[in-house]
C-alpha cells in the first residue's frame, strides 16, 4: 500500500530524525491521555499496539503536527519481536486502520460558553460542575499508508484525536509499555491500562454493564451478560493477573437479582520504581539535568523566559510577572506539569539563556 499524502514538514522530519523508539532503551515509558484509556474501541492486538506507541511518539516529540511515522525497527524494538514480523504486522495493519473508530466523551464548560472564552470544550469535566457532556465517536486517522521501500507507516490523526494528544498534560495515565507486551488479548491491555489509571485509588469507578461492553469495543455482542463476562471481562481480568503488577477482582452490583454494574478491585503487588530508577534513558535536553535549580535562579531566570518569543504562545496570561510565576511553578516542580511545557520551558532556559547548571 502507498502513501496518498505525506505533508512535507512531516517527511522531513521523518529523514532527519525518524527513530524514536531506539535499541538500548530498557522501558518505554507510554503518557496516553485518559480520554483515551477510557474511550471505547475495537482493535486488534498490532492496531493497538501501533496506535499506542505512535500516539505516545507524537505526544512527546511534540511537533505540533498531526502526522507520526513509525518505523519497522522501532516497531520490532518496542514489541521485541523480529524486524520482519514487524513489517508483516505493519503491512497488514496499514490496510484495516482507516475503518476503525472510537467513542469518548467531552465536556462543554458552561460558564465559558456564556462569555465567549476560549477552550470551552474540554476533554476533562470542569470542577465547578457546570458542563454539558457530549458523547463523540470519530475515525482514528484521516489518512494511512505503509511504503514498504522505507519500511514505515505514515499516520495521520484527525483534528479529534489530535486535540486528545494535545490535551494529554490536563489528565493523563503512565505505564510501561515493555510491561504489556506479553499479553495476548486486546481486552488484557485495554484493562491493565485502565488498573493502572485507578490504581490509587484500589478500584475502577462502578459502571453499567453497558459502559464496560462499550470500553471493550463490543457493544454489538455478548447480549447476555454471563457470555460478556465469561469470554470478555474474566479473560481480561486473568490476563492482567498472570502479568504481575497487580492482584485485581470483579465486584459486580446488583437489582434484586439481576447484576447491574461492575467494578474492578485493584491490589499493586510490585513496589514502584523510585523516580531516579524509573527515568527511561534521556537526552541532555530534557529537565532532568536541571534538578537542583535554585530559588535564586528560578526567580531570575523565570522572568527572562516569560519575554521569549519562543514559549509566548504558551500564555494565557494579562502580563509578565503572572507568566513568569507559572513558569517558575514549572522550574520548581516540572514532574507536575504538562511535559511538554516543561520541556520547552527548560529547552529555551539552556539554549537562550546564560543559564549554567
Amino acid at each position: 500500500m502507498y502513501i496518498n499524502y505525506i505533508g512535507a514538514v512531516a517527511m522531513s522530519e521523518f529523514v532527519s530524525n525518524p527513530i524514536f523508539y531506539i535499541e538500548t532503551t530498557k522501558d518505554i515509558p507510554i503518557s496516553k491521555s485518559n480520554t483515551l484509556i477510557e474511550a471505547g474501541f475495537d482493535l486488534t492486538l498490532a492496531e493497538h499496539d501501533l496506535m499506542t506507541l505512535a500516539i505516545n511518539k507524537l505526544h512527546k516529540q511534540a511537533t505540533g503536527n498531526h502526522e507520526v511515522f513509525i518505523t519497522a525497527q522501532e516497531f520490532a524494538v518496542a514489541n521485541k519481536i523480529s524486524e520482519s514480523h514487524a513489517y508483516q504486522q505493519l503491512k497488514a495493519t496499514a490496510d484495516k486502520l482507516m475503518e476503525r473508530h472510537l467513542k469518548f466523551p467531552l465536556y462543554i464548560d458552561l460558564d465559558k460558553k456564556q462569555n465567549k472564552e476560549p477552550n470551552a470544550v474540554c476533554v476533562v469535566p470542569p470542577k465547578h460542575g457546570r458542563y454539558e457532556t457530549v458523547p463523540t465517536k470519530h475515525n482514528w486517522l484521516q489518512s494511512v499508508g505503509y511504503m514498504e521501500s522505507n519500511g514505515f507507516i505514515y499516520l495521520l490523526f484527525t483534528d479529534p484525536i489530535r486535540f486528545l494528544i494535545d490535551k494529554t498534560g490536563d489528565a493523563y495515565t503512565t505505564y510501561n509499555f515493555t510491561n504489556t507486551i506479553e499479553m495476548t488479548t486486546f481486552g488484557g491491555k485495554r484493562l491493565y491500562e485502565m488498573v493502572c489509571k485507578w490504581k490509587d485509588l484500589g478500584k475502577t469507578k462502578l459502571m453499567y454493564i453497558d459502559e464496560w461492553k462499550e470500553f471493550f469495543g463490543v457493544v454489538d455482542k455478548y447480549p447476555r451478560t454471563a457470555e460478556f463476562k465469561r469470554w470478555v471481562l474474566l479473560p481480561a481480568i486473568a490476563e492482567v493477573n498472570a502479568q504481575g503488577d497487580f492482584r485485581i477482582s470483579l465486584n459486580q452490583e446488583k437489582i434484586g437479582r439481576t447484576i447491574t454494574h461492575f467494578q474492578i478491585l485493584i491490589k499493586k503487588l510490585k513496589t514502584e520504581k523510585t523516580k531516579e530508577e524509573s527515568k527511561p534513558n534521556r537526552d541532555p535536553n530534557t529537565v532532568d539535568i536541571f534538578a537542583n535549580i535554585t530559588d535564586a535562579q528560578i526567580a531570575k531566570y523565570s522572568m527572562i523566559l516569560c519575554k521569549l518569543g519562543s514559549i509566548s504562545d504558551l500564555s494565557n496570561f494579562p502580563d509578565y510577572p503572572t507568566f513568569a510565576n507559572w513558569i517558575g511553578k514549572i522550574l520548581r516542580d516540572p514532574e507536575s506539569a504538562n511535559p511538554i511545557h516543561a520541556k520547552r520551558i527548560f529547552k529555551a532556559l539552556r539554549t537562550e539563556t546564560d543559564f549554567k547548571d
